[in-house]
Order: C-alpha cells, then sequence, then structure tokens
C-alpha cells in the first residue's frame, strides 16, 4: 500500500464532510438538546395539559426516531445516505412548523410524533463512515462526537433564556429555521459517498437486523442505548417540574445546568480518553453505570426527604453518568459491525436508544404523581440488569494508533 493511502491526515474531501456533517449535526442535536431541559414546565401551558400527557408529548418524538431508525438506516445502505438525510431533515421541518402553532397538548403530541420521523442519526454516522478512510475514521467520528457535546452544552446553558423570552411556539419556529440551515448544508457541501453495498438487494429488512442482532456485544451496547435514553427523558422530564414545584424559577435553571454541563464535560472527556487510549471500554462502562445508579438513589432519597438538594444531585450524577456512554457508544457500534450492516447496526442502537427516550419519559409522567418509587424501582432494575451484561463484554480488538 502507498504511502499517500495510509496517510492519517484528512483529505479535502474528508474536511467538507467532516466539517458539514459536523455542522448539520450540531443544529439537529442542538434542536433536540434544547427543549429538553424546558419542555416539560413550558408545556404546562398548553390547553389540557397533565403530568402524563406531557410525558408523552415528551416522548412521542423518540417513539417515531425510534421506529423509524432502523427502516432508515437500512433504506441508507440501499438508496444513499444523503437523499434520506434530505427526506428526514424535510420530515422533521414540517414537525416543527407544526409545533410552533400547536396550542394545545394533543396538537404538540402530533407535532412531536412528526418531528420524529425525520430519523436520520444512523445514516449520519453510517455517512461519516463512508467518507472517511479507516486510518481516521476514530479521529472523523471524534469530530462528530465534539459537535455533539457542543450542542448539548450550548443548548443546556441557552435553554432557560430562550424559553423565558421565545415561549415553547418561538422555539419551535427557531429550530425550523436551523433545520433550513441544516438543508442547505447537506445540499451544497456533504459530499456523495462511494457505494459499498455487498450484500444482495435481495437480503430481507429482517434478515439485516438479524445479522446485527445476532452479535452479543451490540446486543449490549443497545440495552445500553435503551437505558441511557430512559433515564435522560425520564430525569429530564421529572426534575424541571421537580424544581419549578420547589419555587425555583425556570430563568434561573441555567444556574443549577452550567455546572452540571462542566462537570459532565470532565466526565465525558475522561472517559473517551481512559476508553480509546486504554481500550478500556468496558471498564468504564461499569463506571458509567455505577454513577446512573447514584443518581436513582439519589432521587429516591429526595423523594422520602422532599430535598431538593438530593434531585440537584441526582441530576448531577445522571448526567456524568450519561456523558460516559455518549462518546463511546457510536465508536463500540462501527467496531463490531460490518462495512455492508453499518447503517442497520446504527439503526439497531438508535432504535433502542430512542425506544429507551419514548419509555423514560412516558412512563415517568405516568408514575409521577402516586407511584414515583416504582418508576424509581424500575429504572433502578433496567440498570442492574445492564451491568450484568457489561461484566462479560469484551473490550474490541485495538486499533493502530494514529499519527
Amino acid at each position: 500500500m502507498s504511502k499517500s493511502a495510509k496517510s492519517t491526515i484528512f483529505t479535502s474531501s474528508e474536511k467538507r464532510g467532516i466539517y458539514s456533517l459536523s455542522g448539520i449535526l450540531f443544529f439537529r442535536m442542538f434542536s433536540i438538546f434544547l427543549i429538553l431541559p424546558v419542555f416539560s414546565v413550558l408545556a404546562m401551558d398548553l390547553e389540557g395539559a397533565t403530568p402524563f400527557l406531557i410525558g408523552v408529548a415528551f416522548g412521542a418524538y423518540s417513539l417515531t426516531q425510534g421506529i423509524l431508525q432502523l427502516p432508515f438506516g437500512m433504506w441508507s445502505d440501499r438508496v444513499g445516505r444523503k437523499r434520506v438525510i434530505v427526506i428526514g431533515l424535510g420530515l422533521f421541518f414540517a414537525g416543527n412548523i407544526l409545533a410552533a402553532f400547536a396550542d394545545s397538548i394533543q396538537w404538540m403530541i402530533m407535532a412531536r410524533f412528526l418531528q420524529g420521523t425525520g430519523a436520520i442519526s444512523s445514516t449520519v454516522f453510517a455517512l461519516i463512515a463512508d467518507i472517511t478512510r479507516p486510518e481516521v475514521r476514530t479521529r472523523a467520528n471524534a469530530a462528530l462526537g465534539a459537535s455533539i457535546g457542543i450542542a448539548f452544552a450550548f443548548a443546556f446553558g441557552t435553554a432557560p433564556f430562550f424559553g423565558e423570552w421565545f415561549g415553547l411556539n418561538g422555539m419551535f419556529l427557531m429550530i425550523a429555521l436551523l433545520t433550513v440551515i441544516s438543508l442547505i448544508l447537506v445540499l451544497s457541501t456533504v459530499p456523495k459517498a462511494e457505494s459499498s453495498q455487498t450484500l444482495p438487494e435481495k437480503t430481507s429488512f429482517w434478515k439485516m437486523v438479524q445479522i446485527v442482532w445476532e452479535v452479543r456485544s451490540l446486543r449490549t451496547i443497545s440495552w445500553g442505548g435503551f437505558v441511557c435514553g430512559a433515564g435522560l427523558s425520564s430525569t429530564f422530564f421529572l426534575i424541571p417540574m421537580i424544581l419549578v414545584q420547589h419555587g425555583f424559577e425556570r430563568a434561573e435553571m441555567w444556574k443549577i445546568y452550567l455546572p452540571m454541563m462542566l462537570a459532565g464535560a470532565v466526565a465525558m472527556v475522561l472517559a473517551a480518553i481512559f476508553a480509546e487510549v486504554r481500550n478500556r471500554f468496558r471498564e468504564v462502562m461499569l463506571f458509567g453505570i455505577i454513577l446512573l445508579f447514584f443518581s436513582v438513589i439519589s432521587m429516591a432519597i429526595g423523594q422520602e426527604q422532599d430535598g431538593l438538594k438530593w434531585y440537584i444531585v441526582a441530576l448531577f450524577f445522571f448526567f456524568m453518568g450519561f456523558n460516559v456512554f455518549e462518546p463511546i457508544f457510536p465508536s463500540l457500534v462501527t467496531r463490531n459491525t460490518t462495512e455492508e450492516t453499518k447503517g442497520t447496526a446504527m439503526g439497531v442502537y438508535n432504535f433502542a436508544q430512542f425506544i429507551g427516550h419514548f419509555v423514560g419519559a412516558t412512563v415517568a409522567g405516568a408514575l409521577y404523581v402516586n407511584n414515583f418509587l416504582i418508576f424509581l424501582v424500575l429504572l433502578a432494575f433496567a440498570e442492574i440488569w445492564f451491568f450484568y451484561l457489561t461484566l462479560s463484554f469484551s473490550n474490541p480488538e485495538k486499533r493502530k494508533k494514529e499519527m
């Protein structure tokens, strides 16, 4: 192999693809995260809103996202990544326009379902693998991960302010505008990937899913995605409402979210370095699960003692634990699948993650008023099972060091 073929310096085409996809992912994830910390309290103003219906609206986006991640991922393996991304962004735009004009919780639920039909997460991560060489792919994925981290930090830091300035409807209009920018980036800057398809056209949807599901490590990662998704949606559905009920002003939530983001960023960086450099993914995952479990324990103490500080502690523990997994799960999926099925594999993982979002928010909304401790027991059981599966998880074969 020639020296140029082995170069670990990004080519101009790779740079263009990485920068544009990072921008698209930033706008998309910023739009999702912007709603996360304030939706449950802002949705209280909608006509007909109840904790259960707010939970359904909160999780509705994730239900259709989860259901469509698999067919969209497989579809992208067949017809091309860019086409699927454009269609997905168009559907997401339509859902945001409907949400911007929703004046009742029922219309908001419908809008959130429509938003979720733009299921492009698995396709974006598959595309970055298509347009980069194996020797630079880890750094390319790191760039996408960084864009998600920045989007997370910026969204959580600004959400309380945007919520007060624009309200829920105005925030969805802003998200629709960001979606248009993402569409422009896709059409104008993202390079077309060369097809590497080797599976025969007659390979069925379920056969491709079966190929992915037979890999034990991918099943463990998918369950982890479900647990993290359920924890994320339920935690940020419940705790903002609890803060408001304890007299905490919505506009002051940044005082909690900002240090929480800093703690999460430290956890993310340390976890990514330890996992990637030392190939200790299993050990990092076990540590993250322990943090998630401490979060559940803190929420239980807060419920028992009606103590606001325990809910804040729970928020910090959860966010640090969640950020342990955020940078390593997509990398592990691509390491444990083949070139021909990576779109489907990312679809399976994202399906599990988004279904977790829906289940977490919906169950939390249903059990919040009278059966909160039952909800915590269910969440703890899911985390214990994840811990058990991870004990037998094998660290992937260590890659050659990129220079």
